[in-house]
């Protein structure tokens, strides 16, 4: 029966409230947050948030190089203006 019975942890610590008084109001309680969605640990840093934000833009910019290039209009297919790159391959393989 001893093996079973309640034995209170070294760090739950009593907490005495004199008569007549109330207790305090724990940290969950007073936070009032509620359910909150889990967020990514990146996010949870503005610094680091912002900085890969950034990173985003700055490769997002660097791809629509190609699409913004003149395009004369001739009319008929004239090949491709920046070349083949063999190291790109963009299909499926099924």
């Amino acid at each position: 029966a001893e093996k079973y019975s309640y034995k209170p942890k070294p760090y739950m610590e009593e907490r005495s409230v004199e008569e007549g008084s109330k207790r305090e109001a724990g940290r969950f309680i007073t936070k009032n947050r509620g359910l909150v969605p889990h967020r990514n640990k990146e996010k949870k840093n503005p610094r680091v948030k912002h900085r890969l934000k950034y990173e985003k833009a700055k490769t997002k910019e660097r791809t629509s190089y190609y699409g913004k290039q003149q395009r004369g209009d001739k009319g008929a297919y004239g090949g491709e203006t920046t070349g083949i790159k063999s190291n790109i391959s963009r299909s499926r393989k099924l």
